[in-house]
């Protein structure tokens, strides 16, 4: 507890101390002034001796007592309230004003984990604040299916759109391929994964001044097997190099780590390491876990990651004292009745 005002109850006090003083030099002239006229009432010393007289005295005196007792109190409460009596914490806010890239690899093995992993975002998007989501899907080449953005009903919307598409092999809803294939060989991992690294704008922090320094996690969950089947142009530990050097953290989820197969084993093991050197994290897809509990343990992790910046924050608490003050106010209102002042 502190006052912000904290010279206030020093100034009370001075004022306290001066109205006392001429208060105590007032009383002190008018009783020597009646001594030198004397008490026009004669024989008034009879009354003061009865016992009747002396316990409605005492019993006068106690009741302007407690009354003057309650309105100090109800003075000093004042004093403290025009003090703003407060709490001083420092706090630390948590801060997941986040830019996620979804970089989904479409090649046909792909399709099953892509629905399910755009389903997932589609309703995690439902609890999103101020974080901007985007998708790339990649094969041969990249497109961007939909840039950063925080317009969740046209997140939700495309995310529909394209797991329909995944879920019925592009009968239904947008064609996942569409300007995947414009490139030689397929599931081009490196190439992809560097791509979606390009979908993160220059101006993260939403300020418009376009300075290309973003304050905002950057983060991509990239759902791929790793099965490379032609020459790209970045390898994926140079993609993975790039998104160090741009702190952006890859979070993989991997639906063909096998242990019994000596490739899947090698193409999984360059996965992992690649995206943990950037911070994310390796998620292998079996029949122990599933795609929403994978993404949820993401997202837990990325929230986890980011605090706000640490700041002095004091707040005004006069519950308390106002709470005191009433009842101090009320307490001398009913004395001050009683003895009909």
């Amino acid at each position: 507890m502190g006052l912000i005002f904290w010279w206030m109850p020093l100034l009370l006090a001075l004022v306290c101390l001066g109205v006392t003083l001429f208060e105590v030099r007032r009383r002190r002239r008018d009783r020597d002034r009646r001594r030198r006229l004397g008490t026009p009432v004669a024989h008034g010393e009879r009354l003061t001796r009865l016992p009747v007289y002396r316990s409605l005295v005492s019993r006068y005196r106690l009741v302007l007592v407690a009354a003057l007792v309650g309105l100090i109190g109800l003075g000093g409460v004042a004093g403290l309230l025009a003090s703003r009596v407060s709490s001083v914490d420092v706090v630390e806010p948590p801060s997941f004003k986040r830019d996620i890239m979804l970089c989904l690899d479409v090649s046909g093995s792909m399709t099953e984990v892509d629905s399910q992993i755009v389903e997932t975002f589609g309703r995690l998007a439902e609890g999103l604040d101020g974080e901007r989501i985007g998708l790339s899907l990649f094969d041969s080449s990249t497109v961007t299916a939909f840039p950063l953005t925080d317009d969740y009903d046209f997140v939700r919307t495309q995310l529909e759109l394209y797991r329909q598409s995944f879920d019925s092999a592009g009968d239904e809803g947008t064609r996942y391929w569409s300007g995947t294939d414009l490139g030689s060989g397929a599931s081009l991992i490196g190439d992809g994964l560097a791509s979606c690294l390009l979908g993160f704008d220059g101006d993260g922090d939403g300020d418009g001044d376009g300075d290309g320094e973003s304050t905002r996690p950057r983060s991509i969950v990239l759902a791929t097997d790793n099965y490379v089947n032609g020459e790209a142009l970045v390898t994926l530990p140079e993609a993975g190099e790039l998104a160090t050097e741009r702190g952006v953290r890859v979070y993989a989820v991997n639906p063909a780590d096998y242990s019994t197969d000596a490739v899947a084993d090698e193409v999984a093991a360059e996965l992992r390491t690649t995206v943990e050197s950037t911070g994310g994290a390796y998620y292998a897809l079996d029949d122990a876990t599933s795609v929403a509990g994978i993404i949820e343990r993401i997202d837990a992790r990325e929230a986890g990651l980011f605090t706000g910046t640490r700041r002095l924050v004091v707040t005004d608490d006069p519950r308390g004292l106002a709470i005191a003050g009433l009842l101090a106010a009320a307490a001398a209102l009913v004395l001050l009745w009683r003895v009909r002042l």
